[in-house]
């Protein structure tokens, strides 16, 4: 009975949250078994009349190691990136940019709305309602979960550019390890389905592989379930768009999205402001309870004391109001600090509770020049290092003591460092910074130098036997190193920067 308890309470787990439990897909054997790195680029681009989006190869043999997959998406002045959901979770850093995001999450309330107006010689007037809003802007890293819809708009003149990682071996995925975009509109060619086109050659092509999710159906289908013309219907398949528009379309005169206006310091009680505050405030949430208590007041029926007609298990006040996105770029609050090397800020489901469900976390590190992280590894966790402005060495040593990495890292390229791989880096340029995307929601690091790291943590004596070396020597290599993590350049170097 108790065996059959477990079971049942363990599929709830998984179907109501996409698993509770830290389950990846494992790489096939000896995938990792990497004697060589290479600091990547992406190799495949996709234009749109509003931008692109660019991807690299989730076939490499690094990319399968780590069970990711990378795209990087630009997005021009009022463009909007086409509703899509993907069939893995996914992190998204802003590495440049202001805007507006939106997710559908199935089931939840739309809790937007626009205000009552006047319908006297109006007619009845349509009022919007939709789910929740947000604003993005740079330094931003959004929890996109699996299945779930997901769009984003740039309303501001500075290109937005967004960099996703997908994580193909999470347990939410039950397909293979290719990325799929499920797009709602348009007729175009998703941004992974090259890839999938080369895993499949010799086989038997499908037609239509570039349109949306709707074009599949038929026309009476549509027309019934949604009780719209087949004209309407025509636009929802996408039939005679220009297939150059994309997955990133230009809004002529951009979009009138619905949100709260930014608090401003309020000057006295009762403002002109205060009152449009108020008035353009999201409705808050109704628990099924509450909302069905407010019915039958509202019609005069008697309420059922002690419990509702159905019963509330929470959801609504969880999923539905959960918190998609943290600011790690501009944070002033950094996890680690040094003046003269840099700083580094991480986000683990601790700081953000999403993440969680999707299992992933993430890092924003930035170093001056010459300075360095210490050698280190990632307990639980791949690593997937992009660079985003300037350029530094970076060192990856593998399970058998080889160098598998040992070059530059430069803006716009990639470096997966498997989990327990060690890595180090040396600034090279006045400033290098980078975002990690990691595969575990609350991923870990063991220093191998520094205080605080595996070294330091040992006896002198063991030290100087491990290593065949004096007690002086062990001395030196448990203390010399008074940094933690983040190392300033030595003061030769400063002295020659300067």
């Amino acid at each position: 009975m108790a065996n059959k308890l477990l079971a049942l309470s363990l599929s709830l787990c998984f179907l109501l949250f996409g698993g509770c439990l830290a389950l990846r897909e494992q790489p096939q054997q000896n995938e990792c078994q990497l004697e060589r790195l290479n600091a990547l680029e992406p190799d495949n681009r996709v234009e749109s009349e509003g931008g692109m989006i660019e991807t690299w190869n989730p076939n490499n043999r690094q990319f399968r190691c780590a069970g990711v997959a990378l795209s990087r998406a630009t997005l021009k002045r009022n463009s909007l990136r086409r509703p899509f959901y993907s069939n893995a979770p996914q992190e998204i850093f802003i590495q440049q940019g202001n805007g507006y995001f939106g997710m559908v999450f199935p089931g939840c309330p739309e809790t937007f709305e626009e205000p009552q107006e006047s319908q006297q010689g109006e007619g009845r007037r349509f009022r919007d309602r939709h789910q929740k809003v947000n604003r993005f802007r740079e330094g931003d890293i959004i929890a996109v979960p699996t299945g779930v819809v997901f769009w984003m708009y740039n309303d501001q003149e500075t290109p937005v550019i967004a960099i996703s990682l997908t994580d193909m071996g999470s347990s939410q995925n039950q397909l293979d390890q290719m990325p799929r975009r499920f797009y709602l509109s348009g007729n175009h060619e998703q941004e992974f389905l090259r890839y999938q086109k080369q895993q499949v050659k010799g086989r038997e092509e499908q037609d239509n592989e570039g349109n949306n999710i709707f074009s599949g159906f038929k026309r009476d289908f549509l027309e019934d379930a949604l009780n719209v013309n087949r004209h309407i219907v025509d636009r929802l398949q996408g039939k005679n768009e220009d297939e150059e528009k994309g997955a990133i379309v230009k809004v002529e005169g951009g979009l009138s999205i619905m949100s709260p206006p930014e608090r401003q310091p309020r000057h006295h009680s009762g403002s002109r402001q205060e009152e449009d505050e108020e008035r353009w405030q999201p409705r808050p949430h109704k628990s099924r309870r509450e909302q069905e208590q407010e019915d039958d007041e509202k019609h005069g029926r008697p309420h059922h004391k002690g419990g509702s007609r159905w019963q509330d298990n929470g959801l609504e006040e969880t999923i539905c109001t959960a918190r998609l996105h943290q600011n790690i770029g501009s944070s002033s609050s950094p996890d680690i600090y040094n003046p003269q090397a840099g700083r580094i800020k991480t986000i683990t489901s601790l700081d953000l509770p999403v993440l969680n469900w999707i299992q992933l976390s993430a890092e924003h590190g930035s170093l001056h020049k010459n300075a360095m992280f210490v050698p280190h590894y990632n307990l639980n966790a791949n690593s997937i290092l992009y660079a985003l402005k300037g350029r530094a060495w970076i060192q990856v040593v593998n399970c058998n003591g080889n160098t598998v990495f040992n070059g530059e890292l430069e803006a716009g390229r990639a470096l997966i460092v498997p989990q327990n791989f060690a890595v180090a880096a040396k600034s090279l340029s006045d400033r290098f910074t980078y975002v990690a995307f990691k595969t575990n929601d609350n991923a870990a690091i063991a220093r191998l130098a520094g205080t605080s790291s595996t070294l330091s943590g040992m006896p002198v004596d063991v030290i100087a036997a491990t290593f065949n070396m004096q007690r002086n020597e062990a001395r030196q290599v448990k203390s010399n190193n008074p940094f933690k993590f983040l190392v300033p350049p030595r003061e030769s170097e400063r002295r020659a920067a300067a």
